[in-house]
């Protein structure tokens, strides 16, 4: 009688080491270009704003593409 060898398991669904998004933030703060602006609603969550950098990425400090008259539009 021939033996068996044990199955093999499958690749983890995760890979060990990623973090999560909110750890990156909490270590190395929030991405150039937005800003938090307190809480909003009954449930107090976090709000924010975006400038142009976040919009982007080019040298907004100096061209800043956004119209100061135009509604805030943020990208989907």
């Amino acid at each position: 009688m021939d033996e068996q060898k044990p199955a093999v398991p499958p690749n983890p669904a995760h890979t060990p080491g990623t973090g999560k998004g909110e750890e990156k933030t909490r270590q190395e703060g929030r991405e150039p270009g937005r800003e938090a602006s307190g809480a909003t609603g009954k449930a107090k969550r976090p709000a924010g704003k975006s400038t142009g950098r976040a919009s982007t990425g080019i040298n907004a400090a100096k061209e800043n593409p956004i119209d100061p008259s135009s509604p805030h539009m943020p990208a989907p």
